[in-house]
């Protein structure tokens, strides 16, 4: 199988602290690990009088959070007997704080919680010990009592959280999409519908075609290995925000989702699932969810002491353990959170800018900090030696952080480097860089964008790889990567290095962000050549992995009377027949080989015989009622057992097949009025009807039963006309199940407000209008 290690999912939006980070290491790195590019440390224990390896919140530190849980680790396995009386607590305000204590998965790690939170503006003192026991040694069972210790710490005021706006410096509307989707020209994904029409859509760039043409790539099988999918996000303005997707190595589309504004998919966890970023109806904040391979949420995570989430990072390691960056203002300046969480939400380590950009360590210079987001974290993850690896865009800085300690090892970049750096083109050596992660063999690898939004183009976006020397201190260019094209990309953008398994070449993916193609692959060799590239969607952080998704749905499937954009209203012409389509899609479902399709006179459509059976070949497949007519004629399959019939109701239901036979799911039956050789229905405009989408608010809206077993395209019609009709209505949602339908006085031009939610048809008044 293919290996990857380490993958990071990155999906950020990132003028807008709107990215995630995801990141899997699939193999354990077993050899002994180069103290010239690694550091390993040992029994550290720089707290409590050289006793602690680790403490939270720092002695002296300011600006806590009222809900936070205190910490203390030894360093070894904590012998857990009389924990409850490790922490003694009080509070200039809150007088003596009563709690209790829990030891964390790691087994080391001792956490304190109030009862109630801290009150805001007041000192908190902290006496820890006597009584905490632990094992220096599993072997011979020596134990050792830790001494006592004594600190302090203080509560924040008030937390003024930043909104999206007071952060994000310009504002994209609608027409940049559009006008995209006009230079994308005729491509097959414009005449889907089973997804709504300005769901994103790409095809190969002019690289990637160039590409698919050259030997090398043709002859290489390796790098063309279909095992593995890519999961990639959209970017944050248009259309494109909270839209999500996995496609075939290939660029072919197997899942599409729209989440809430600002969410997006981060990709596969080691465990089969995929981390998403979302708010539910339930949440009051966007949180990281876990879905399942039917795409149902299992699990989901959030900051601890009441932290809100950036939106840039989620990252799931080997020991059980999510990593998430967070965002606390203080006096007006936005700084970052970094926490390591065990599997029952434990702060096993909280990392915070406050603590360590302080005077001259400050990476920023008193007066840049007009904008307040100074230091915009855009990924926090482990390395191979078990420390975090952050990367902070603002002030083109990357910090290796202890994962003993939670204390700073070495600084790269900006103004408070450690490193001197060699090569081209390395003054500066990054410039609002993302997606910052250390290799196997040590080097640093990331995607530099070479400029910011509020600064302006200084060179063009390029991968960057790093050699380090510790000793010396020293950073050495040893590979880049610079598209054809010299684009430059102010925002967002990431990279990840594929590993196709033995024998076969290295590649590095690149997401290029709000500035370039959707994904690029690309060699990573001394002369690296693309191997493919895709253009159309606005991107961020991409990723390959193994996937295999299934539904607990069944396939979508509609009638259409536009996706040939020739229908005529009236027609009973055999031309007629052509403009009618039935589009049928399994959203979610990698496997699927073939098609077959079945009607009958009745809902209940029998699936002995299939009239048509078809090799899968894209996401969506569409057949035209003349191709339903002409295959009925040749299997002698009548609509109805009455010759003199002038008209009938057709239906139509669909089965996927997998690979090796098993049969998934039928689809509904779809109704089809039929006049002899003829559609009798008025237009079905599907352009106008989006399918699956309705509002956030709607997640919440109980299900009736088994729903209606039939797709009635007659009865959305209906529901559109009454929008029409009405003096408010911008926005119609039709529910299948109920057949209800809503009518809604709002347009979100944005469509922050909608969601992907099965069985609903949406619409707008103005495109009915338009196609009039």
């Amino acid at each position: 199988t293919s290996l990857i290690c380490p993958i990071s999912i990155y999906f950020v939006m990132d003028c807008l602290p709107l990215l995630c980070t995801f990141a899997v290491c699939s193999a354990v790195i077993s050899q002994s690990l180069d103290r010239k590019r690694f550091v390993v440390e040992g029994a550290v224990r720089p707290y409590g009088d050289g006793q602690y390896e680790y403490m939270h919140p720092r002695p002296g530190a300011l600006h806590v959070s009222e809900l936070t849980s205190i910490a203390v680790r030894e360093g070894d396995t904590v012998i857990p007997d009389n924990l409850d009386s490790l922490f003694n607590v009080t509070g200039e305000k809150s007088r003596q704080v009563k709690g209790r204590t829990v030891l964390a998965r790691d087994n080391k790690t001792v956490v304190f919680y109030a009862d109630q939170p801290f009150a805001l503006e007041e000192n908190v003192s902290v006496k820890f010990g006597p009584g905490l026991r632990v094992r220096r040694s599993e072997r011979r069972k020596k134990e050792h009592e830790a001494g006592c210790y004594e600190w302090s710490f203080w509560i924040r005021t008030e937390y003024g959280s930043a909104s999206v706006q007071t952060i994000l410096p310009f504002d994209y509307l609608d027409e940049k999409n559009e006008q995209e989707a006009i230079e994308l020209g005729s491509i097959p994904m414009n005449r889907y519908r089973t997804l709504p029409t300005w769901a994103a859509k790409w095809r190969p760039s002019p690289e990637g075609e160039k590409a698919a043409l050259d030997p090398k790539n043709k002859e290489n099988k390796a790098i063309r290995d279909g095992e593995l999918y890519y999961f990639g996000v959209g970017g944050n303005y248009g259309e494109h925000i909270g839209q999500s997707v996995i496609t075939t190595r290939e660029g072919d589309l197997v899942w599409w989702v729209k989440a809430s504004a600002g969410a997006g998919m981060l990709g596969a966890t080691q465990n089969g699932r995929l981390a998403l970023w979302d708010q539910r109806p339930n949440d009051g904040a966007m949180a990281v969810y876990e879905v399942n391979s039917t795409y149902q949420v299992v699990d989901r995570h959030q900051m601890g002491h009441g932290y809100p989430l950036d939106y840039h990072n989620a990252f799931f390691d080997e020991e059980g353990n999510t990593i998430l960056t967070g965002k606390t203002k203080v006096n007006g300046v936005l700084h970052n959170v970094v926490h390591v969480l065990d599997a029952s939400t434990n702060v096993l380590l909280e990392w915070r800018s406050i603590d360590d950009f302080i005077d001259d360590a400050d990476p920023i210079l008193p007066g840049e900090a007009d904008n307040g987001d100074v230091y915009h974290i855009n990924n926090a993850e482990r390395t191979p030696d078990g420390n975090l690896i952050i990367s902070l865009r603002t002030c083109n800085l990357v910090l290796l952080i202890s994962g003993k300690t939670g204390r700073i090892l070495w600084r790269m970049g900006g103004r408070t480097s450690d490193f001197t750096f060699i090569g081209e083109d390395m003054d500066p050596p990054f410039f609002g860089q993302h997606d910052a992660r250390q290799m196997a063999n040590g080097n640093i690898i990331m995607y530099d964008n070479g400029r910011r939004w509020d600064i302006g183009g200084m060179r063009p976006s390029r991968v960057l790889e790093l050699k380090l020397d510790l000793e010396k201190m020293t950073a050495t260019r040893v590979w880049s990567f610079t598209h054809p094209s010299k684009l430059s990309s102010m925002c967002c953008g990431g990279i990840q290095i594929v590993d196709n398994g033995k024998g076969r070449p290295q590649t590095v993916l690149i997401g290029w962000g709000n500035g370039g193609p959707f994904f690029t692959e690309v060699t990573h060799e001394d002369r690296p050549r693309i191997v493919r590239e895709f253009e159309g969607l606005a991107a961020h952080q991409p990723l390959l992995h193994h996937w295999e998704g299934s539904s607990t749905e069944r396939p979508r499937l509609l009638l259409c009377s536009d996706a040939n954009m020739q229908a005529v209203e009236g027609s009973r012409s055999t031309v007629g027949l052509q403009d009618w389509t039935i589009h049928f899609s399994f959203n979610g479902v990698t496997g699927i080989s073939k098609w077959r399709l079945y009607v009958g006179n009745d809902s209940d459509v029998s699936l002995q015989r299939p009239l048509i059976e078809r090799t899968k070949t894209a996401f969506e497949e569409i057949i035209t009622l003349q191709e339903l007519v002409d295959s009925m004629a040749a299997k002698n399959v009548t609509p109805t057992g009455d010759s003199n019939a002038t008209f009938t109701d057709l239906y139509v239901r669909v089965v996927p097949v997998k690979r090796g036979g098993e049969l998934l799911r039928p689809s509904k039956a779809l109704k089809v009025p039929m006049a002899v050789s003829s559609p009798s229905a008025q237009p079905v405009p599907c352009s106008c009807y989006q399918p699956d989408i309705g509002r956030r608010e709607h997640m919440d809206r109980p299900k009736s039963g088994a729903g209606s077993a039939v797709v009635d395209m007659a009865a959305v019609n209906e529901c559109a006309e009454l929008c029409m009709t009405s003096d408010t209505c911008e926005t119609f949602f039709f529910f299948e199940d109920t057949g209800e339908c809503e009518l809604d006085e709002t347009r979100d031009k944005k469509r922050g407000g909608l969601h992907s939610l099965k069985g609903v048809i949406s619409g707008r008044r103005n495109c009915l209008e338009d196609m009039r």
